[in-house]
Protein backbone atom coordinates (compact mmCIF):
# COMPACT_ATOMS: atom_id res chain seq x y z
CA UNK A 1 0.00 0.00 0.00
CA UNK A 2 1.31 3.69 -0.81
CA UNK A 3 1.88 5.52 2.36
CA UNK A 4 0.66 9.14 2.57
CA UNK A 5 1.36 11.05 5.48
CA UNK A 6 -1.25 14.09 5.17
CA UNK A 7 -0.40 16.97 7.21
CA UNK A 8 -2.30 17.58 10.83
CA UNK A 9 -4.41 21.00 9.12
CA UNK A 10 -5.75 17.93 6.68
CA UNK A 11 -6.49 15.42 9.25
CA UNK A 12 -9.02 18.04 11.00
CA UNK A 13 -9.82 20.63 8.67
CA UNK A 14 -9.59 19.31 4.64
CA UNK A 15 -13.01 17.82 4.48
CA UNK A 16 -15.03 19.97 3.18
CA UNK A 17 -19.07 18.12 3.09
CA UNK A 18 -20.92 20.89 4.46
CA UNK A 19 -23.76 21.49 6.79
CA UNK A 20 -25.73 24.62 5.09
CA UNK A 21 -25.42 24.34 1.56
CA UNK A 22 -22.42 22.44 0.69
CA UNK A 23 -22.16 20.63 -2.56
CA UNK A 24 -25.67 21.19 -3.58
CA UNK A 25 -26.02 17.96 -3.80
CA UNK A 26 -29.62 18.21 -3.03
CA UNK A 27 -29.63 21.08 -5.97
CA UNK A 28 -27.99 18.72 -8.16
CA UNK A 29 -30.25 15.83 -7.41
CA UNK A 30 -32.77 18.41 -8.84
CA UNK A 31 -31.02 19.41 -11.59
CA UNK A 32 -29.68 16.22 -12.92
CA UNK A 33 -31.42 13.89 -10.62
CA UNK A 34 -33.58 10.73 -10.93
CA UNK A 35 -37.15 10.57 -12.45
CA UNK A 36 -37.45 7.36 -10.19
CA UNK A 37 -38.84 8.79 -7.02
CA UNK A 38 -37.66 6.00 -4.64
CA UNK A 39 -33.96 6.58 -6.15
CA UNK A 40 -34.01 10.25 -5.24
CA UNK A 41 -35.61 9.38 -1.85
CA UNK A 42 -32.52 6.70 -0.71
CA UNK A 43 -30.21 9.78 -2.26
CA UNK A 44 -32.26 12.52 0.26
CA UNK A 45 -31.60 9.59 3.40
CA UNK A 46 -27.70 9.64 2.28
CA UNK A 47 -27.37 13.37 2.08
CA UNK A 48 -28.71 13.83 5.41
CA UNK A 49 -27.30 10.92 7.69
CA UNK A 50 -23.71 12.32 5.93
CA UNK A 51 -23.90 15.72 5.51
CA UNK A 52 -24.75 16.51 8.72
CA UNK A 53 -23.40 14.42 11.37
CA UNK A 54 -20.04 14.26 9.94
CA UNK A 55 -19.27 10.69 11.73
CA UNK A 56 -18.11 7.26 10.70
CA UNK A 57 -21.61 6.08 11.10
CA UNK A 58 -23.02 8.70 8.74
CA UNK A 59 -20.36 8.25 6.14
CA UNK A 60 -21.51 4.17 6.27
CA UNK A 61 -25.36 5.45 6.17
CA UNK A 62 -24.77 7.41 3.24
CA UNK A 63 -22.72 5.31 1.57
CA UNK A 64 -25.41 2.27 2.27
CA UNK A 65 -28.16 4.49 0.76
CA UNK A 66 -26.22 5.99 -2.54
CA UNK A 67 -25.74 2.54 -3.23
CA UNK A 68 -29.65 1.40 -3.07
CA UNK A 69 -30.18 4.74 -5.13
CA UNK A 70 -28.02 3.56 -7.76
CA UNK A 71 -29.56 0.33 -7.86
CA UNK A 72 -33.18 2.00 -8.87
CA UNK A 73 -31.25 3.76 -11.22
CA UNK A 74 -28.21 2.71 -12.78
CA UNK A 75 -27.58 6.82 -14.20
CA UNK A 76 -27.93 8.86 -11.29
CA UNK A 77 -25.17 10.81 -11.92
CA UNK A 78 -25.41 12.99 -8.70
CA UNK A 79 -25.60 10.00 -6.42
CA UNK A 80 -22.71 8.68 -8.36
CA UNK A 81 -20.57 12.00 -7.75
CA UNK A 82 -21.80 12.12 -3.78
CA UNK A 83 -20.93 8.38 -3.68
CA UNK A 84 -17.18 9.38 -4.51
CA UNK A 85 -17.04 12.04 -1.83
CA UNK A 86 -18.37 10.11 0.38
CA UNK A 87 -15.37 7.64 -0.20
CA UNK A 88 -12.57 10.83 -0.62
CA UNK A 89 -14.01 11.55 3.40
CA UNK A 90 -13.83 8.02 4.06
CA UNK A 91 -9.96 8.17 3.18
CA UNK A 92 -8.88 10.83 6.32
CA UNK A 93 -9.01 8.03 8.03
CA UNK A 94 -5.75 7.11 6.56
CA UNK A 95 -7.07 3.15 6.66
CA UNK A 96 -7.11 1.60 3.63
CA UNK A 97 -6.37 4.60 1.74
CA UNK A 98 -5.15 3.25 -1.87
CA UNK A 99 -8.68 1.30 -1.64
CA UNK A 100 -10.98 4.21 -0.62
CA UNK A 101 -8.84 6.50 -3.48
CA UNK A 102 -9.27 4.14 -6.14
CA UNK A 103 -13.11 3.64 -5.27
CA UNK A 104 -13.63 7.65 -4.90
CA UNK A 105 -12.09 7.66 -8.37
CA UNK A 106 -14.08 4.70 -10.29
CA UNK A 107 -17.22 6.50 -8.99
CA UNK A 108 -16.30 10.22 -9.78
CA UNK A 109 -15.65 8.94 -13.74
CA UNK A 110 -19.25 7.03 -13.25
CA UNK A 111 -20.61 10.55 -12.40
CA UNK A 112 -18.71 12.30 -15.10
CA UNK A 113 -19.79 9.51 -18.02
CA UNK A 114 -23.44 9.70 -17.20
CA UNK A 115 -23.43 13.17 -17.06
CA UNK A 116 -20.48 15.24 -18.32
CA UNK A 117 -21.52 18.96 -16.52
CA UNK A 118 -21.67 16.85 -13.17
CA UNK A 119 -19.77 19.69 -11.51
CA UNK A 120 -19.41 18.06 -8.47
CA UNK A 121 -17.68 15.03 -10.05
CA UNK A 122 -14.79 17.01 -11.21
CA UNK A 123 -14.40 18.30 -8.16
CA UNK A 124 -14.00 14.84 -6.31
CA UNK A 125 -11.86 13.92 -9.44
CA UNK A 126 -9.19 16.93 -8.83
CA UNK A 127 -9.15 15.36 -5.14
CA UNK A 128 -7.34 11.90 -7.17
CA UNK A 129 -5.82 13.89 -9.41
CA UNK A 130 -4.15 15.97 -6.82
CA UNK A 131 -3.06 13.21 -4.61
CA UNK A 132 -1.39 11.90 -7.42
CA UNK A 133 1.10 14.94 -7.87
CA UNK A 134 -0.77 16.57 -10.59
CA UNK A 135 -1.19 20.30 -9.27
CA UNK A 136 -1.76 21.98 -12.59
CA UNK A 137 -4.68 19.23 -13.76
CA UNK A 138 -6.16 19.53 -10.67
CA UNK A 139 -6.54 23.14 -10.42
CA UNK A 140 -8.01 22.99 -14.09
CA UNK A 141 -10.86 20.17 -12.73
CA UNK A 142 -11.83 22.28 -10.16
CA UNK A 143 -11.73 25.65 -12.49
CA UNK A 144 -13.48 23.22 -14.57
CA UNK A 145 -16.36 22.65 -11.63
CA UNK A 146 -16.83 26.55 -10.72
CA UNK A 147 -17.26 26.83 -14.72
CA UNK A 148 -19.83 24.42 -14.79
CA UNK A 149 -21.61 25.12 -11.27
CA UNK A 150 -20.45 29.19 -10.85
CA UNK A 151 -23.30 28.71 -7.38
CA UNK A 152 -21.61 25.38 -5.87
CA UNK A 153 -19.61 26.65 -2.73
CA UNK A 154 -18.15 23.03 -2.13
CA UNK A 155 -15.75 23.61 -5.49
CA UNK A 156 -14.65 27.13 -3.92
CA UNK A 157 -13.78 25.81 -0.90
CA UNK A 158 -11.31 23.04 -2.27
CA UNK A 159 -10.20 25.32 -4.84
CA UNK A 160 -9.06 27.30 -1.92
CA UNK A 161 -7.66 24.58 0.17
CA UNK A 162 -5.46 24.20 -2.87
CA UNK A 163 -4.49 27.77 -3.07
CA UNK A 164 -3.63 27.30 0.50
CA UNK A 165 -1.61 24.54 0.06
CA UNK A 166 0.62 25.70 -2.18
CA UNK A 167 1.59 28.32 0.11
CA UNK A 168 2.29 30.82 -2.71
CA UNK A 169 -0.84 31.91 -4.10
CA UNK A 170 -2.61 32.70 -0.40
CA UNK A 171 -4.58 35.71 -2.89
CA UNK A 172 -6.20 33.67 -4.74
CA UNK A 173 -7.47 31.50 -1.79
CA UNK A 174 -8.55 34.70 -0.27
CA UNK A 175 -10.38 35.41 -3.41
CA UNK A 176 -12.55 32.70 -4.00
CA UNK A 177 -13.37 32.45 0.02
CA UNK A 178 -15.02 35.84 0.13
CA UNK A 179 -16.62 34.87 -3.50
CA UNK A 180 -18.01 31.87 -1.98
CA UNK A 181 -19.40 33.76 1.01
CA UNK A 182 -21.33 35.75 -1.95
CA UNK A 183 -23.05 32.60 -2.52
CA UNK A 184 -24.00 31.53 1.05
CA UNK A 185 -22.85 33.56 3.95
CA UNK A 186 -23.61 31.19 5.83
CA UNK A 187 -21.12 28.40 4.83
CA UNK A 188 -19.28 28.46 7.76
CA UNK A 189 -16.05 26.13 6.78
CA UNK A 190 -14.87 29.43 4.75
CA UNK A 191 -14.39 31.20 8.20
CA UNK A 192 -12.51 28.50 8.73
CA UNK A 193 -10.60 28.07 5.58
CA UNK A 194 -10.14 32.02 6.19
CA UNK A 195 -8.56 31.79 9.32
CA UNK A 196 -6.22 28.83 8.28
CA UNK A 197 -4.55 31.18 5.17
CA UNK A 198 -4.17 33.60 7.69
CA UNK A 199 -2.77 31.72 9.91
CA UNK A 200 -0.65 29.05 8.37
CA UNK A 201 0.76 31.45 5.39
CA UNK A 202 0.49 35.33 6.25
CA UNK A 203 1.24 35.15 10.09
CA UNK A 204 -1.32 37.32 10.25
CA UNK A 205 -2.61 35.97 13.99
CA UNK A 206 -5.14 38.96 14.63
CA UNK A 207 -7.10 38.33 10.77
CA UNK A 208 -6.63 34.20 11.62
CA UNK A 209 -8.52 35.52 14.82
CA UNK A 210 -11.07 37.28 13.79
CA UNK A 211 -12.06 34.36 11.54
CA UNK A 212 -12.13 31.72 13.63
CA UNK A 213 -14.01 33.67 15.96
CA UNK A 214 -16.76 33.59 13.12
CA UNK A 215 -16.52 30.04 12.06
CA UNK A 216 -17.26 29.60 15.90
CA UNK A 217 -20.33 32.22 16.09
CA UNK A 218 -21.71 30.17 12.92
CA UNK A 219 -21.05 26.59 14.85
CA UNK A 220 -23.32 28.11 17.94
CA UNK A 221 -26.36 29.82 15.70
CA UNK A 222 -26.32 28.58 12.01
CA UNK A 223 -29.06 25.51 12.64
CA UNK A 224 -28.43 22.79 11.71
CA UNK A 225 -25.36 22.92 13.16
CA UNK A 226 -21.92 21.73 11.20
CA UNK A 227 -20.31 19.83 13.51
CA UNK A 228 -16.49 20.25 11.89
CA UNK A 229 -17.21 24.14 13.15
CA UNK A 230 -16.23 22.98 16.38
CA UNK A 231 -12.40 23.18 14.96
CA UNK A 232 -12.77 26.60 15.36
CA UNK A 233 -11.99 26.17 18.96
CA UNK A 234 -9.10 23.93 18.37
CA UNK A 235 -7.23 26.67 15.93
CA UNK A 236 -7.99 29.99 17.79
CA UNK A 237 -6.13 27.45 20.78
CA UNK A 238 -3.54 27.37 18.46
CA UNK A 239 -3.00 30.61 17.30
CA UNK A 240 -2.85 32.10 21.00
CA UNK A 241 -0.44 29.13 21.65
CA UNK A 242 1.64 30.39 18.72
CA UNK A 243 1.42 33.46 20.41
CA UNK A 244 2.97 32.48 23.57
CA UNK A 245 -0.61 33.34 25.42
CA UNK A 246 -0.88 30.14 27.15
CA UNK A 247 -3.99 30.82 29.50
CA UNK A 248 -6.06 31.89 26.11
CA UNK A 249 -5.02 28.75 24.49
CA UNK A 250 -6.17 26.20 27.32
CA UNK A 251 -9.10 28.05 27.51
CA UNK A 252 -10.23 27.46 23.88
CA UNK A 253 -8.73 24.36 24.04
CA UNK A 254 -11.22 23.25 26.90
CA UNK A 255 -13.89 24.61 25.24
CA UNK A 256 -13.11 22.36 22.15
CA UNK A 257 -13.20 19.24 24.58
CA UNK A 258 -16.76 20.43 25.69
CA UNK A 259 -18.30 19.61 22.37
CA UNK A 260 -15.63 17.11 20.96
CA UNK A 261 -15.26 14.56 24.28
CA UNK A 262 -19.08 13.15 24.35
CA UNK A 263 -19.50 13.40 20.07
CA UNK A 264 -19.01 10.75 17.75
CA UNK A 265 -16.82 12.91 15.12
CA UNK A 266 -14.89 11.28 12.71
CA UNK A 267 -11.66 10.33 13.87
CA UNK A 268 -12.71 11.75 17.20
CA UNK A 269 -9.38 9.98 18.99
CA UNK A 270 -7.21 11.76 16.67
CA UNK A 271 -8.74 15.23 17.23
CA UNK A 272 -8.85 14.60 20.84
CA UNK A 273 -5.09 13.36 21.22
CA UNK A 274 -4.15 16.71 19.45
CA UNK A 275 -5.90 19.01 21.18
CA UNK A 276 -4.99 17.43 24.82
CA UNK A 277 -1.33 17.05 23.50
CA UNK A 278 -1.61 20.90 22.71
CA UNK A 279 -2.97 21.84 26.12
CA UNK A 280 -0.16 19.69 27.79
CA UNK A 281 1.70 21.99 25.55
CA UNK A 282 0.29 24.85 27.24
CA UNK A 283 0.89 23.79 30.59
CA UNK A 284 4.39 22.95 30.35
CA UNK A 285 5.21 26.96 29.17
CA UNK A 286 3.09 27.48 31.71
CA UNK A 287 4.95 26.14 34.19
CA UNK A 288 8.26 27.08 32.84
CA UNK A 289 7.06 30.18 32.99
CA UNK A 290 6.12 29.84 36.78
CA UNK A 291 9.63 28.35 37.34
CA UNK A 292 11.78 30.62 36.01
CA UNK A 293 9.80 33.36 38.11
CA UNK A 294 9.79 31.59 41.55
CA UNK A 295 14.14 31.39 40.38
CA UNK A 296 14.41 34.64 39.66
CA UNK A 297 12.47 35.86 42.47
CA UNK A 298 14.37 33.77 45.25
CA UNK A 299 17.37 34.29 43.21
CA UNK A 300 17.43 37.86 45.06
CA UNK A 301 16.29 36.14 48.64
CA UNK A 302 19.16 34.03 48.46
CA UNK A 303 21.53 36.89 48.24
CA UNK A 304 19.79 38.46 50.60
CA UNK A 305 19.51 36.52 53.45
CA UNK A 306 22.87 34.50 52.39
CA UNK A 307 23.83 33.82 56.17
CA UNK A 308 20.50 32.83 57.68
CA UNK A 309 20.37 29.33 57.34
CA UNK A 310 17.03 29.38 58.61
CA UNK A 311 15.58 31.67 55.63
CA UNK A 312 17.22 29.63 52.95
CA UNK A 313 15.81 26.26 54.32
CA UNK A 314 12.20 28.33 54.15
CA UNK A 315 13.32 29.27 50.13
CA UNK A 316 14.65 25.70 49.52
CA UNK A 317 11.13 23.41 51.37
CA UNK A 318 8.84 26.25 49.83
CA UNK A 319 9.89 27.43 47.09
CA UNK A 320 12.16 24.49 45.60
CA UNK A 321 11.39 21.36 46.69
CA UNK A 322 7.91 21.06 45.24
CA UNK A 323 9.28 22.15 41.78
CA UNK A 324 9.26 18.30 39.96
CA UNK A 325 11.76 19.08 37.51
CA UNK A 326 15.26 17.57 37.98
CA UNK A 327 17.24 20.16 36.38
CA UNK A 328 15.88 22.42 39.23
CA UNK A 329 16.83 20.05 41.77
CA UNK A 330 20.06 19.90 39.91
CA UNK A 331 20.75 23.64 39.40
CA UNK A 332 19.39 25.17 42.29
CA UNK A 333 17.57 22.32 45.32
CA UNK A 334 20.69 20.33 45.75
CA UNK A 335 23.44 23.51 45.73
CA UNK A 336 21.25 25.14 48.33
CA UNK A 337 20.51 22.01 50.87
CA UNK A 338 24.86 21.39 50.93
CA UNK A 339 25.28 24.97 51.30
CA UNK A 340 22.64 25.48 54.37
CA UNK A 341 24.81 22.53 56.06
CA UNK A 342 27.73 24.85 56.39
CA UNK A 343 25.98 27.60 57.80
CA UNK A 344 26.11 28.06 61.52
CA UNK A 345 23.07 28.37 63.12
CA UNK A 346 21.18 28.39 66.50
CA UNK A 347 18.93 25.80 66.03
CA UNK A 348 20.57 22.47 65.96
CA UNK A 349 17.50 21.05 63.59
CA UNK A 350 18.23 22.87 60.52
CA UNK A 351 20.97 21.30 59.08
CA UNK A 352 19.02 17.81 59.99
CA UNK A 353 16.23 18.83 57.98
CA UNK A 354 18.71 20.36 55.12
CA UNK A 355 20.45 16.72 55.26
CA UNK A 356 17.03 15.32 54.83
CA UNK A 357 16.11 17.42 51.83
CA UNK A 358 19.59 16.31 50.44
CA UNK A 359 18.81 12.95 50.79
CA UNK A 360 15.25 12.94 49.07
CA UNK A 361 16.37 15.62 46.21
CA UNK A 362 19.08 12.70 45.28
CA UNK A 363 16.42 9.93 45.50
CA UNK A 364 14.53 11.96 43.35
CA UNK A 365 16.73 12.56 40.95
CA UNK A 366 17.36 8.29 41.22
CA UNK A 367 21.11 8.63 42.81
CA UNK A 368 20.50 6.19 44.95
CA UNK A 369 23.91 5.40 46.17
CA UNK A 370 25.08 8.93 46.88
CA UNK A 371 21.64 9.25 49.04
CA UNK A 372 22.68 6.39 51.12
CA UNK A 373 25.92 7.84 51.41
CA UNK A 374 24.39 11.12 53.27
CA UNK A 375 22.60 9.54 55.39
CA UNK A 376 25.56 7.22 56.83
CA UNK A 377 27.84 10.16 57.12
CA UNK A 378 25.60 12.45 59.00
CA UNK A 379 24.49 8.31 60.96
CA UNK A 380 27.88 8.18 62.05
CA UNK A 381 28.20 11.60 64.13
CA UNK A 382 24.60 11.55 64.96
CA UNK A 383 23.68 7.72 65.41
CA UNK A 384 19.99 8.22 67.87
CA UNK A 385 18.64 10.83 65.11
CA UNK A 386 15.19 9.72 64.58
CA UNK A 387 14.52 11.08 61.26
CA UNK A 388 18.04 10.03 59.45
CA UNK A 389 17.01 6.49 61.35
CA UNK A 390 14.00 6.64 59.59
CA UNK A 391 15.42 7.44 56.62
CA UNK A 392 18.10 4.68 56.21
CA UNK A 393 15.18 2.04 57.37
CA UNK A 394 13.20 3.32 54.33
CA UNK A 395 16.31 3.06 51.83
CA UNK A 396 17.14 -0.12 53.64
CA UNK A 397 13.58 -1.67 53.05
CA UNK A 398 13.51 -0.02 49.25
CA UNK A 399 16.50 -2.58 48.35
CA UNK A 400 14.65 -5.71 50.09
CA UNK A 401 16.68 -5.57 52.99
CA UNK A 402 14.08 -5.92 55.33
CA UNK A 403 15.72 -7.07 57.99
CA UNK A 404 17.63 -3.93 58.54
CA UNK A 405 15.39 -1.48 57.10
CA UNK A 406 13.38 -2.33 60.08
CA UNK A 407 16.31 -2.66 62.72
CA UNK A 408 16.69 1.43 61.77
CA UNK A 409 13.15 1.91 61.98
CA UNK A 410 12.50 0.39 65.22
CA UNK A 411 15.51 2.53 66.31
CA UNK A 412 14.09 5.48 64.99
CA UNK A 413 10.46 4.66 66.95
CA UNK A 414 12.78 4.78 69.95
CA UNK A 415 14.57 8.01 69.70
CA UNK A 416 11.51 9.96 68.75
CA UNK A 417 11.63 13.69 69.97
CA UNK A 418 9.76 16.93 69.91
CA UNK A 419 10.58 17.58 66.71
CA UNK A 420 10.01 13.90 64.94
CA UNK A 421 7.06 13.00 67.61
CA UNK A 422 5.45 9.61 67.17
CA UNK A 423 2.53 11.37 65.27
CA UNK A 424 5.14 12.53 62.60
CA UNK A 425 6.52 8.48 62.52
CA UNK A 426 3.35 7.13 61.81
CA UNK A 427 2.54 9.61 59.05
CA UNK A 428 5.55 8.69 57.44
CA UNK A 429 4.92 4.99 57.31
CA UNK A 430 2.26 6.02 54.73
CA UNK A 431 4.82 6.56 52.04
CA UNK A 432 4.60 4.59 49.11
CA UNK A 433 7.94 3.34 49.65
CA UNK A 434 6.44 0.61 52.18
CA UNK A 435 3.83 -0.20 49.86
CA UNK A 436 5.51 -3.73 49.60
CA UNK A 437 6.04 -4.27 53.18
CA UNK A 438 3.02 -2.76 54.67
CA UNK A 439 0.73 -6.33 55.85
CA UNK A 440 3.53 -7.79 57.24
CA UNK A 441 3.97 -8.25 60.99
CA UNK A 442 6.35 -6.03 61.47
CA UNK A 443 5.50 -3.19 59.97
CA UNK A 444 2.07 -3.96 61.79
CA UNK A 445 4.19 -3.30 64.69
CA UNK A 446 5.67 0.24 64.22
CA UNK A 447 2.03 1.37 64.42
CA UNK A 448 1.62 0.25 68.03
Amino acid sequence: MKKILFPLFLIINLATISAQRGFNYYKDSLKNGSPNEKAFTYFKKAYYDCIWKWTKAGADSAEYYLKLAIKEDSNYSAAYAFLAHVYQFKTYDLQDWDKKLALQKKYAEKAMSFNPKTGDAYSVMSDVVWSEHDTAQALNLLRKAIAMEPDNVGNYIFLAIRFTQMGTANDSAIYYLHRLLQYDPEYGQAYIKLGNVYNWNEHNYDSAKFYYRKAIEHYNTIKPRDNRMMDGYYWLGEVYKTENKYDSAVYYYRLLLKELEPSDMYIREVRLNLTYKAMYDCYQNLASNSVNKIIKLNDKRIANDANDAGHLLDILEESFMGIQEDSVYEKYSLPLAKRIQTIRSSDPYIRTFAVNDEFLILKKLKRYNEAMKVLELYHAKNPKEPIILFDLGRMKILANDKSAGFGYLNRAKQNLNEVFTKQVFIDQLNNPDFDKVRDTPAFRKLRD
